[in-house]
């Protein structure tokens, strides 16, 4: 199948020709098939919404082309431009741009005046499409009447009303809380599969990578790597592979990426399961607080007093509204665990390592094994599950096994949890400078023990 999107050459500078001049694009070539389902994937600042904002015609680049459908759309004079936007793309934004001052109805109705429809078929098309994204009832509100989820979705509805063959998303579940995100995804998703769309996606979240087809990395303006997958590889959303854990899946999703790249697309994943293995009886609002702040905390944005007083503030002013004993219980935890793995990062062999998880586990779930063989086949399981010589799914299962040559015989619901935090141990822990001057700064020097589980 031949190029139905094809970049070529790209060059983008801003305020060229001026002290504050910054090249965001660097001679990034791009082909994409019609019907691809494309995740542009990279940290903030690569590029990646300026490429988007390329190919969406928003910015002209100063050199190369853009060759949509066999139409270069940077030679295009404004009347055709519009015209071939109006038709041929549709655009989704993070911050929603809906018009504040037009209701939900005249906002998605809009784009259809460029087509020359009249009103009252404009209206009528509008509400069917409402209907179909389950936002009808809203159609007489203003934006500012709804909540995010709601927003998107009628920025959805507004950019397929045209019927485009090409949907162009700029961070669409950047401003959404979970399940908000997930139904986004999902309407994207079937617009896909179903319709046929050729979807393209800006995203630095990469749980948003399974949707891709057609996966594109970005790095300092470059692409640095693509990865084409089939439609039966790509998972639905909230159906986990069989016997994976968070841990596996993460290292399946970025095979051929370094531990160091890796490492800094993962602190929303390390934040989020830290606050998922806390607590919680909170709201949605809230632990959106404690994950951003410790996500901050995590990549060093800011320091321990700050992360206390995001989680004792109030949430009517910005706060995840903790009281003060909880919060400082949580920075406890997360200080905890980057200790521990902390110096799991500097230990030079296996068996330290495993003698470090080992020393968490029973300092976080307080679990002493006393039974000689039973402490032993739990250190050997946890070199085979860090060695990656068994997967969660064998790992947790030998951890609930009576075999007394491989298995340590624990209640199920322990075994659930010590396979639990081995892997939420692994996941904050990957990629782990080891910087032994920063641990001792942040921690002090840790105490040397031999480990409860081991009775030496």
């Amino acid at each position: 199948m031949s190029s139905f999107i094809e970049l070529k050459n790209i060059n983008l500078t801003y305020n060229k020709g001026k002290d504050n001049a910054f090249q965001s694009l660097f001679d990034v070539s791009l082909n994409v098939k019609k019907g691809e389902f494309v995740v542009i994937f990279g940290p903030s600042g690569c590029g990646k919404s300026s490429l988007l904002n390329v190919l969406a015609g928003l910015e002209k680049p100063d050199s190369g082309a853009v060759v949509v459908d066999n139409q270069n759309i940077l030679e295009m004079n404004e009347e055709e431009a519009v015209y071939f936007h109006c038709t041929k793309m549709g655009m989704i934004f993070q911050a929603y741009n809906l018009i504040s001052t037009l209701n939900v109805l005249d906002n998605v109705a809009l784009p259809q005046m460029l087509n020359n429809k009249r009103k009252k078929e404009r209206d009528v098309k509008a509400m069917e499409y409402l209907e179909r994204f389950g936002v009808s009832k809203q159609w007489k509100k203003i934006p500012t009447e709804l909540s995010g989820g709601q927003q998107q979705r009628i920025g959805i509805v507004r950019a397929i009303i045209n019927d485009p063959q090409i949907i162009l998303a700029d961070e669409p579940i950047g401003n959404l809380d979970t399940e908000s995100a997930n139904n986004v995804m999902e309407i994207l998703g079937n617009l896909h599969r179903k319709e046929g769309k050729t979807i393209i996606l800006v995203s630095h979240n990469p749980e948003n990578i399974i949707w891709g087809t057609h996966i594109i990395y970005m790095k300092d303006g470059k692409i640095t790597k693509e990865e084409l997958r089939s439609a039966e590889e790509i998972k639905e959303v909230g159906e986990e592979k069989s016997g994976e854990s968070d841990f596996d899946r993460m290292k399946d999703r970025f095979k051929g990426l370094s531990e160091e790249q890796i490492a800094l697309m993962i602190n929303p994943l390390k934040a989020r399961m830290i606050v998922e293995s806390f607590l919680f009886s909170y709201e949605k609002s809230q632990t959106d607080v404690m994950e951003k702040s410790i996500e901050m905390y995590l990549a060093k944005k800011i320091g321990e007093d700050q992360l206390l007083s995001n989680l004792d503030k109030d949430a009517e002013e910005g706060g995840a509204g903790l009281n003060y004993q909880v919060a400082r219980k949580l920075i406890n935890e997360v200080e905890k665990i980057t200790q521990y793995v902390e110096m799991f990062a500097k230990a030079d062999d296996l068996n330290k390592k495993s003698l470090i998880v080992l020393d968490y586990l029973s300092d976080k779930l307080e679990i002493n094994i006393k039974d000689e063989e039973r402490a032993l086949n739990l250190a050997n399981l946890i070199k085979s599950k860090l060695s990656g010589q068994i997967g969660y799914s064998q790992f947790k299962s030998l951890l609930d096994s009576s075999d007394p040559e491989k298995g340590v015989g624990l209640d199920r619901r322990i075994a659930r949890k010590i396979a639990k935090e081995v892997d939420l141990f692994s996941i904050v822990g990957y990629g782990m400078k080891k910087n032994e001057d920063y641990v001792n700064q942040r921690h002090g020097s840790p105490k040397s023990k031999s480990s409860p589980f081991l009775n030496s």
